[in-house]
């Protein structure tokens, strides 16, 4: 944009200047052919006039060829040289006119590479190289010897080169300033484009958004911040991060004291979500809000502080809440009865209480199933109530996880057997961490009935899912984890549905879910309850060929 400026602006130079020069040749030659007729040729019959007159006619030409071929808009710059050409054509003539380097008009030779030296290098090395071959050519012939014309001359060829050699240098500063202070305009103008765009986005995004610097000073403060906080921009700019947020976390403890967003993200470099945020406004109304941190870095990875951009949820957060209450207290209701039917259908299927025949028991016993599955609906439902309300507690323990496995292979060994499944636990005599024999204890930190329930739900998903073949336990370590894998020899898990699996409710739809069911939310505790410990859990399988699901559980430091 900036090039394209300063091409019109040079283009509109050069064509007020190609009009003067056209007039003052259209005068050259008109004041020449008065002269040639007025005079009957003698004023014209010197040879330097002649070329002069010459000059300026070619001069006229070269005007109309430029204007049909529209020279000045396509080569501004040549067409100014071009033009100036005539001009420095004339003033030799002129200095021949009037005695040469003795004329009384030589001084502006010196003014003349001055002038020239603020507009190209080229030309000026030009210019001066032109007029020290005419001082060297007039003073040869006027003086005949080399020593007389060096006499005579040599204050003319030191004022050349001393004014052409400051001139050439004084012009290379000149146009490097001028270069910068485009290329600075231009920064500026790009830069200020930008940060317009980017003031545009941050005042209208939906989102509330602030910045602070390393001290967690006030950086940046949008529109939609102002809205949900009911601070100025212009009253936080500089101020603590903590004056203006004051965040809690859900159980009223200062957020920014004990557990700060922004420090995290510089410590680990890594993108923090947290939902658990409370704002009390100035209004002193309680604000929930949702908000993701990011680390600000410059351009050689140095923090400069740390971004958020939030959004208020707290009728989001009261939706769930009645929605779990809701849950919660249906759950409790429906419990009771449920529980009672599932008794009086255990008791009508008892021959000791009740003589019933064939089909009633066949009727009955798919009752009882059925009630057997609600119940254990309810229960999930109440676990995950639990759950995204915080309100499990867990009791951290240290533990060694293959005693764990040890237990939880013997309960379900039995299942296993009615469908000709072997269940196995995938010893490892050498433990090996990267490639270390490990001495120290293999102890886990988590709540040992927690993972207890992880491993029953894994292990009895795999025997639902696996006929007529093995499933193996295996646990192995690194320096901060213990991954424990169960691998089967199932059915498998298509692609497609790898990535739902740990949602809420979410089935894989084949024959073999269908004929199993289940509640769709076994998986969705179990990663939970994983994540809760810092650990994580994903599964590797292909459809057909069995699955292997995966958890990690932190070490113990012992």
């Amino acid at each position: 944009m900036g090039d394209i400026e300063n091409r019109d602006k040079l283009a509109n130079i050069s064509k007020y200047f190609s009009y003067f020069i056209f007039v003052l040749n259209l005068i050259i030659v008109l004041f020449f052919l008065i002269l040639f007729f007025l005079t009957k040729r003698s004023a014209t019959s010197n040879i330097l006039i002649q070329i002069i007159a010459g000059v300026a006619s070619f001069g006229i030409l070269v005007f109309f060829i430029s204007l049909a071929l529209s020279i000045n808009k396509k080569e501004p710059k040549s067409n100014f040289i071009m033009q100036a050409s005539f001009v420095f054509i004339y003033f030799i003539a002129l200095l021949e006119l009037t005695g040469g380097v003795k004329s009384i008009f030589f001084p502006f030779a010196y003014l003349l590479l001055i002038l020239t030296a603020f507009y190209s290098l080229i030309v000026i090395l030009f210019v001066g190289f032109v007029l020290f071959l005419y001082v060297v050519y007039h003073g040869l012939i006027w003086d005949g010897s080399l020593q007389s014309f060096i006499s005579s001359n040599i204050s003319n060829l030191l004022a050349l080169i001393t004014i052409g050699g400051f001139s050439t240098f004084i012009g290379i500063k000149y146009r490097e300033s001028i270069k910068g202070k485009l290329s600075l305009e231009e920064f500026s103008k790009d830069f200020s484009i930008d940060r317009s765009k980017d003031e545009a986005i941050f005042a209208n995004i939906g989102d509330g958004i602030y910045a602070v610097n390393t001290k967690r000073e006030m950086i940046l403060f949008n529109q939609s911040a102002e809205n949900i906080t009911g601070w100025k921009s212009k009253d936080t700019l500089g101020l603590s991060c903590k004056e203006i947020m004051n965040f809690k976390n859900e159980q009223s403890v200062s957020v920014c004291d004990k557990d700060c967003p922004a420090l995290a993200v510089w410590n680990t470099g890594e993108n923090i979500t947290r939902d658990d945020l409370c704002f009390f406004g100035r209004d002193k109304r309680d604000t929930r809000l949702e908000g993701t941190y990011a680390p600000i870095k410059d351009k050689d990875g140095k923090v400069t502080g740390a971004v958020c951009v939030f959004r208020d949820i707290t009728k989001k957060k009261e939706v769930e809440r009645m929605r779990s209450e809701f849950v919660s207290t249906a759950s409790h209701e429906l419990r009771t009865p449920i529980t009672a039917i599932s008794g009086y259908v255990e008791l009508a299927m008892n021959d000791k209480v009740c003589k019933v025949d064939d089909k009633a028991k066949e009727y009955l016993t798919k009752a009882f199933k059925t009630t057997t599955s609600m119940s254990e609906l309810i229960k999930n439902l109440l676990v995950v109530t639990k759950i995204e309300d915080r309100k499990i507690e867990y009791h951290i323990t240290n533990f060694p996880v293959k005693d764990l496995a040890d237990e939880v292979i013997e309960v379900f060994s039995g299942k296993a057997k009615e469908k000709n499944v072997e269940l196995r636990f995938d010893s490892n005599l050498n433990l090996t961490v990267k490639g270390k024999v490990i001495g120290r204890s293999l102890n886990v930190r988590a709540d040992r009935e927690q993972i207890r329930e992880v491993l029953n739900n894994l292990v009895e998903n795999a025997i639902k899912f696996t006929s007529n073949g093995e499933i193996t336990v295996s646990i192995s370590y690194d320096n901060d984890f213990a991954t424990v894998c169960v691998k089967d020899s199932g059915v498998g898990i298509p692609e497609s549905g790898q990535k739902h699996l740990f949602e809420k409710f979410y089935q894989v739809d084949n024959s073999a879910t269908r004929e199993v069911g289940g509640t769709g939310l076994g998986l969705y505790i179990t990663r939970s309850i994983i994540e809760a410990f810092g650990g994580r859990i994903w599964v590797e399988s292909i459809e057909g060929q069995g699955s292997q699901f995966f958890f990690t559980i932190p070490r113990a430091l012992e």
